[in-house]
């Protein structure tokens, strides 16, 4: 394979279009092109890759940098400016800063909400390419410019979710726990506060009954062991309960923190894949062993069961072991995605073969933290960074191993579950 046959091999199917023309544009950056020689299924794609790496005179400044990714084609086809999105598909991105977040950017900017100027940041400084193309496309729409759209895909990912998500559902109910701690307690601190002030009516007794037994060695010790009891009861009430809810809103945070770490997630596959896929949020399996997963890809290259993790701190991820930086030293971690992810994909399985749908569902960890904070040497499981995600969607995308029909049986079955578990709320 010579540079000219490299360029002209096509990216991957999330953005199928030849690696020359990519390059020019200044879509594909220097750590793009090392990931797709080093981890693209498809060995042409990474001979391409790894052979324009090689080659000096076709890596300009503008890939080197992922300061220039948000260059844009400026030739014209036929007076009009090509846009790598469709238009539909672009009104329906969501906008992914300030008040607006997670709303459609055309009815946004139908409405007037964003201005061009604002159009003009999203295009400059998103982290999604997808963001920024839609961007594009809205402000070439916004100064009335003639576009060119690309072929009609096959339509947006049919997305079908049983409700609210197991992250939201753990919220709700440790906060309820949380508040239940906190009634109690409260509850029994105004009765000790009651009956303390039912006996303070009674001054001259109380005064009578103390100097009594304040006057021997014995009732001084009485009365302060007392005193501690009364004490230890307030402490007991007050700083126990405190200490339970702070344990309770340090899980609620990380609870929330998976929450959009999941919604980020469903977001970049809605605007990486089209309508050939259908994903499923939070599907419950039933049976002994139930699993909670958090996201199911059904697709032509077959099944994923993808564990998403939203986790603050240092991580790495060794073969299948798990572990956290705690100061100088790395100790393991409570949560092993790995296993978690390889032990759904398995129920998965079993679940599907159970109507005779004999397919294999191969697990895979999304870690969703927008900053690198995870190190992987050999993993167990795949693990896809949420910075890499739209490429690894792309790269699984390699050959159609489930057909139509097979797709739409497991749809089917998937979507019943979700419906009925639905319904019973």
């Amino acid at each position: 394979m010579n540079p000219e046959e490299a360029r002209s091999v096509l990216w991957l199917r999330s953005n199928p279009r030849p690696l020359g023309e990519l390059l020019d544009e200044g879509y594909l950056t220097l750590s793009r092109l090392e990931w797709a020689a080093k981890k693209a299924y498809d060995p042409i794609l990474r001979q391409a890759a790894q052979l324009i790496l090689e080659s000096e005179n076709h890596l300009s400044p503008s890939t080197s940098t992922e300061k220039n990714v948000n260059t844009i084609n400026a030739h014209t086809l036929n007076n009009s400016w090509p846009i790598g999105i469709p238009l539909e598909k672009a009104r329906a991105t969501l906008w992914p800063y300030g008040p607006n977040k997670n709303q459609p950017m055309g009815k946004l900017m139908e409405s007037r909400l964003i201005t061009l100027k604002d159009l003009g940041t999203v295009a400059e400084n998103s982290w999604d390419p997808e963001t920024r193309q839609a961007a594009i496309a809205l402000m070439l729409l916004r100064l009335e410019q003639a576009v060119k759209e690309p072929a009609p895909p096959a339509g947006f990912v049919k997305t079908v979710s049983n409700g609210r998500t197991y992250s939201k559902k753990k919220q709700y109910n440790l906060a309820l726990i949380e508040g239940l701690i906190f009634g109690t307690s409260l509850g029994f601190l105004l009765t000790l506060l009651v009956i303390l002030f039912i006996n303070s009516l009674k001054p001259h007794q109380n005064s009578q009954s103390l100097s009594s037994i304040a006057s021997t060695p014995f009732g001084l010790l009485a009365l302060a062991i007392g005193l501690i009891i009364v004490l230890l009861i307030f402490w007991l009430l007050v700083f126990i309960p405190n200490q339970i809810a702070n344990r309770l809103d340090k899980q609620i945070e990380l609870f929330r923190l998976g929450e959009e770490g999941e919604e980020r997630t469903v977001q970049m596959i809605v605007q990486a894949l089209d309508g050939n896929w259908s994903l499923f949020r939070n599907v419950s399996l039933p049976g002994r062993n139930k699993g909670d997963l958090d996201i199911v890809l059904v697709g032509p290259p077959g099944v994923w069961a993808l564990e998403v993790k939203n986790l603050r701190g240092e991580y790495r991820n060794i073969g299948e072991t798990w572990e956290y930086r705690h100061g100088k030293s790395w100790k393991t971690a409570s949560v092993n995605p790995s296993r978690q992810a390889k032990d759904n994909a398995a129920r998965l399985g079993d679940f599907l073969r159970a109507d005779n749908l004999k397919t294999w569902v191969n697990p895979a960890v999304v870690w969703a933290n927008e900053e690198n904070t995870l190190i992987v040497e050999n993993p167990s499981a795949a693990v896809w960074m949420f910075n890499r995600l739209s490429d690894e969607l792309g790269n699984i995308w390699q050959a159609e191993k489930l057909s139509k029909e097979e797709r739409k049986k497991i749809s089917e079955k998937l979507t019943k579950l979700c419906e009925v578990q639905k319904k019973a709320g």
